[in-house]
């Protein structure tokens, strides 16, 4: 491939584009985000599981006296594992142009039949002082964005525990402010526990 051939009008008007808006006044640096990699696996047994939902997603905040407020949506993407229990979030590109805005990273995972999601390991953080307890967690997060990570999801053996983490799980449906068209396979992920727990079904 020539060097020619890799010049082309467009990717020199993007490389343009991106180069004003770094030097804006006041304007954040941009920069790029993941790819994330991960393998989702039972805690009790740590086999791959197959047809786990991960939702992640973009919300943009802009800052007021009382904090970061004012959610609006920017971006989603959502996979799901295949037979290896293994998934991979395409990167993603960043811009916070004004420093009274951000966008902030979060996350939904989610498998009928389990609880809430873990990186390997994160078990034994609790006995941890609370500054190594967030040490471990931000080099995991940036592991997860690099080379990979293994992602726990224990089990739940009984209606009793999973009706009641369907109920009080906080990212139960992704943020109200991502698309419904942006989350169609964790909506029937739920979907197929509120059939199995008796719940009765959500007009979307």
């Amino acid at each position: 491939m020539s060097l020619r051939s890799l010049v082309t009008p467009s990717r020199v008007a993007a490389l343009l584009a991106v180069g004003c808006l770094m030097c804006l006044p006041g304007a954040s640096v941009v920069f790029a985000e993941g790819p994330w990699k991960a393998q989702v696996v039972d805690a009790d047994g740590g086999q791959p599981l197959e047809g786990v939902v991960v939702l992640m997603y973009w919300i943009k905040y802009t800052g007021s006296w009382a904090g970061w407020a004012g959610g609006e949506y920017h971006d989603a993407e959502e996979v799901v594992t295949g037979p290896d229990g293994r998934v991979v979030i395409p990167r993603r590109w960043v811009f916070a142009l004004l420093p009274w805005r951000k966008v902030s990273r979060e996350m939904a995972i989610f498998k009928p039949g389990y609880g809430q999601w873990r990186f390997q390991g994160a078990r034994d953080w609790d006995q941890l002082p609370a500054w190594e307890r967030e040490a471990k967690l931000e080099e995991a997060w940036k592991r997860f964005a690099g080379e990979g990570v293994v992602l726990e999801l224990p089990p739940l053996k009984t209606r009793e525990e999973r009706l009641k983490f369907f109920h009080t799980r906080l990212d139960r449906g992704g943020s109200p402010l991502v698309p419904p068209e942006r989350k169609r396979r964790l909506y029937e992920a739920e979907d197929v526990e509120r059939l199995h727990l008796g719940l009765r079904p959500l007009d979307r």
